[in-house]
């Protein structure tokens, strides 16, 4: 069969993974994913690995070229394109979208969020996943003082989500110190399917 061409060129988060999952979901098992930056790449890559796919990338100067190789055959009841991107509940999520904690003084709010973060990371129940966006991301780049509790909760088994459109608007996605880079796509369906969300 031959390749299914995704032209994701010059599309923001999370579109080039929507049109992906849309080529799956109409039967491709042969993709070539056209994206314009590392970003983009890097989450759908992601995202086809998540259905346990083989992936391969191609880089051409500024145009990354993601080779996807899909099991199963294209209407497969047992093909991964058929199933929720999370086929699971993400159990109990926590959200957080600055880098302080409560409204009012940010220094307080900076002392309050480091201590929820330390208490969270030596609690009894710590969260299925953690997702930072806006100024959250900043919790988990160097030089923060928040990035070994969540270093230490990443350590129990917990997911931590980093929004990628949030680091790069930031200027500090190479300074990611904890986590991974995540995108709008795979935030959505997380908290879609999650059993509780705690937005600190």
């Amino acid at each position: 069969m031959s390749r299914v061409t995704v032209d994701a060129t010059g599309l923001s988060c999370p579109l080039p993974v929507v049109r992906t999952r849309e080529a799956m979901e109409e039967g491709a098992t042969s993709l070539e994913v056209l994206v314009d930056n590392p970003t983009s790449r890097d989450n759908v890559a992601r995202f086809a690995a998540s259905r346990g796919a083989k992936v391969e990338i191609r880089e051409e100067g500024s145009l990354f070229r993601v080779l996807i190789d899909l099991p199963g055959e294209p209407g497969s009841s047992s093909s991964p394109a058929g199933q929720a991107p999370l086929a699971s509940s993400s159990g109990t999520v926590v959200v957080l979208s600055d880098d302080v904690m409560g409204k009012g003084d940010r220094e307080l709010g900076g002392l309050l969020v480091k201590a929820f973060l330390n208490t969270l990371s030596e609690g009894d129940n710590p969260p299925g996943k953690v997702i930072l966006y806006n100024r959250g991301v900043l919790l988990a780049v160097e030089g923060s003082d928040t990035v070994e509790p969540l270093r230490r909760l990443q350590d129990r088994g917990t997911l931590v989500m980093a929004c990628g459109t949030c680091l790069n608007f930031f200027q500090v996605l190479e300074k990611l110190a904890v986590g991974t880079v995540s995108n709008m796509f795979e935030i959505a369906e997380t908290l879609m399917t999650a059993e509780r969300v705690v937005a600190v």
